[in-house]
């Protein structure tokens, strides 16, 4: 008997993909409208099994009937598999109504948590995840990121020793390493070294792949710290070194699989060449195991713009399904940490109270408690 996967083909490919998966079919007939015709070209590029199309209306009932009776019909001497993750809730109707009481039919849906629930057989079955699939079926390939397995032990006493010299004095440090003209900016962007000198005396000296010297004056004279590892520079700059200790944070969490640094995505035209999303960079990606969980790393948040777009940046990149979590050094205001919830965002921050727990220990605590909830917007 051939095993034939039904499709119901929505806006989200990744439980499509997920479902096909799961089953393994021999074959795939793919539900869509015209509205999801983007997502079915995905996912087939994504799924290499013989695959048959149907392009169904999403609301007019008595043509939605008429193609799902064919269907139940043609199929009546095959094991078919009915996933109703997608679609319009009138395909869902009739898919259930028509094969649901049929011996030779499972119907069943995948949820943001990349579980299985079979309505059939009222089981249920977690599913691995694939990160680089997840991404590539929304259309936005992660092809340039740091992996956070390559820093090294001599990065952690460079994030260490910034840490130090940013107490020595903040304002200098900052003026040299995070708030950077748009001329230094381009410098720092296209040159291989250079140098940065405020008034005062205080400055930094770089070149890639080499060293970071900084200089800073403090109280009594000057203190001047040299680093060298893999990645001072980034770590010195744009706040790295901060986007790294949160990175090392979460690394010991159980649920962390894998941690991306510094990823950036291309930008995504319409077809006909205007830009549909521009390119974007996210600090951090975690692979959880069932979801992407996106990390925004701001020592202080200056902007509600900041919260804005990196609302936009999760959705438009990441789907439905995955989370976020921005994380600031200082505490948020209230209206901060309201805007974060409002946009379904988690929000933490270093210098909160935290139950007199440890701050790692808080922080899992969160994670864990909003990982597997629903997003529902």
């Amino acid at each position: 008997m051939k095993k034939i996967h039904i499709a119901l083909v929505g806006a989200q490919p990744v439980p499509i993909y997920n479902g096909i998966r799961y089953i393994n079919p021999d074959k795939v007939v793919y539900i869509y409208s015209e509205d999801t015709r983007d997502a079915l070209k995905r996912l087939e590029e994504e799924v290499n099994i013989e695959s048959e199309k149907i392009k169904l209306n999403p609301v007019e009932m008595t043509d939605i009937e008429k193609n799902v009776q064919e269907l139940a019909d043609s199929f009546s001497n095959n094991d078919i598999s009915i996933n109703i993750s997608g679609g319009t809730k009138a395909w869902t109707y009739f898919f259930i109504e028509h094969f649901g009481k049929k011996q030779n039919a499972t119907i069943f849906y995948v949820d943001q948590n990349n579980t299985i629930w079979d309505m059939t057989n009222k089981t249920k079955t977690p599913i691995p995840f694939d990160m680089d699939s997840h991404f590539r079926l929304y259309g936005n390939p992660l092809k340039h990121y740091v992996k956070f397995a390559d820093y090294t032990e001599a990065d952690f006493k460079s994030m260490q020793t910034l840490e130090r010299m940013r107490r020595k004095n903040y304002e200098d440090f900052n003026n040299l390493t995070t708030q950077l003209s748009k001329k230094w900016a381009n410098k720092l962007t296209n040159q291989k070294n250079g140098k940065f000198p405020l008034d005062n005396g205080s400055y930094v000296e770089w070149e890639k792949e080499e060293f970071v010297r900084l200089v800073l004056k403090t109280r009594l004279g000057f203190e001047e710290q040299k680093l060298e590892s893999p990645n001072a520079v980034s770590l010195a700059f744009n706040s790295g070194w901060f986007e790294y200790k949160i990175a090392r944070m979460i690394s010991k969490w159980k649920h962390s699989k894998e941690i991306r640094m510094n990823c950036i995505f291309p930008p995504r035209f319409d077809g006909k060449e205007n830009i549909k999303f521009p390119k974007n960079e996210v600090d951090i990606i975690v692979d959880t195991g069932f979801k992407p969980l996106f990390v925004e790393c701001k020592t202080k948040i200056f902007s509600s713009n900041d919260i804005d777009k990196f609302r936009t940046v999760v959705k438009n990149y990441g789907g439905m399904g995955s989370k976020a979590l921005f994380v600031t050094e200082v505490k948020m205001t209230d209206t901060q940490k309201e805007k974060c919830e409002e946009s379904g965002i988690i929000s933490f921050s270093l210098q909160d109270e935290h139950r007199r727990l440890p701050v790692e220990i808080a922080l899992y605590q969160l994670l864990e408690k909003e990982l597997f909830g629903i997003n529902i917007k």
